[in-house]
Formats: C-alpha cells, structure tokens, sequence
C-alpha cells in the first residue's frame, strides 16, 4: 500500500529546516562569539537582517507543521497512537544524539517531549485546547514572577557543571 505524501508540507519543512541552518549559521561559524566591537558595518547589518527576517520565524513554521503532520498521522485510520509514541521516542533519541555529539543548541528532544503529551488533546474540545495552550503560555511567566526563578534555570545550571568538567565555560566564547 503506497503512503499518502503530502508535497506542499514536505516543501514547507525543508523550507523551514533552511531558515533553522540561517538562524543557526553565526552560531555554527562562531561569529556570534566574535567581539562585537570588531564587526564591520556588513556584519552588523546581515546581523539586523538575519535577526529581523529569520531568527524564530522559521522555527514557529516547523513547529505548526509537526502540529499539521500529528493532526495527518492520528487522522488517519492506519495510524495509532502506539505508532506516534515510537516516532517520538526515535525523535528524542535522534535529539539526544544530536546534543551531545553535534550541537548544545537541539530541539528535537524539545519536540518529542512535547509531542508525547499531544495525543492526550486529541479528544479535546477546541476551547479546551485553547485554554490549555493559554495556561502553557502563561506558565512560565507565572513560575518566574512567584518564585523569581525560570523553569528552565536548574537545567541550565546542571549544563554549565557538567560543561565546565570539560573546560567549557563562558570565557571561551569570549563574550
């Protein structure tokens, strides 16, 4: 049985994926950790351009479109969501491998774990999802504003330690 591909949405994910490598070129070329007071007017105009056309818009339309590719994947009446959950377990392991040998800057882990709580939604009215995509949102501005601190902070603080066992710290970026 031949699989349904959907052209436009694969089109629109390698154009995404394009943006993300745009968005994360001075960042793999090492130039964001260059001495800004050393850049050319050049330098700081593409930096004004890439930031204004490129930096997270490519990663909001990836997103939407994993959101459209789980919508396809449960419509349709071969898929399970036993099948989903595997897809994002490869997914979180391909991220993982991804972050500790390639790059500290993955998000695929980030979208599997979030891709494993979708299938919880899928009975959902849409103003359920609504409210339930609001409280996401206002979460972490929340958690910050009563206890002073991000979600995020402890993890980030665990990468550093283990970053400096390896003679990573800030003073090699030279910012």
């Amino acid at each position: 049985m031949q699989k349904k591909r959907y052209v436009v949405l694969d089109a629109l994910r390698g154009f995404a994926i394009l943006g993300i490598c745009l968005a994360n070129f001075p960042e793999f070329s090492l130039w964001t950790f260059s001495d800004p007071s050393g850049w050319t007017v050049a330098d700081k105009v593409t930096r004004a351009v890439l930031t204004f056309l490129v930096d997270g818009k490519f990663y909001t339309l990836f997103s939407l479109i994993f959101g459209i590719g789980f919508s396809i994947q449960i419509a349709n009446a071969d898929q399970k969501t036993r099948t989903f959950y595997r897809r994002m377990i490869v997914l979180f392991f391909m991220g993982l491998c991804h972050l500790l040998f390639l790059w500290s800057g993955d998000i695929l882990m980030l979208y599997a774990a979030m891709g494993m709580i979708l299938p919880l939604f899928i009975r959902l009215s849409t103003r359920k999802i609504l409210s339930a995509g609001g409280i996401f949102l206002v979460l972490p501005v929340v958690c910050e504003a009563l206890f002073g601190t991000r979600l995020s902070d402890p993890l980030l603080a665990e990468q550093w330690r283990i970053c400096a066992l390896y003679g990573i710290t800030e003073a090699n970026f030279g910012t």
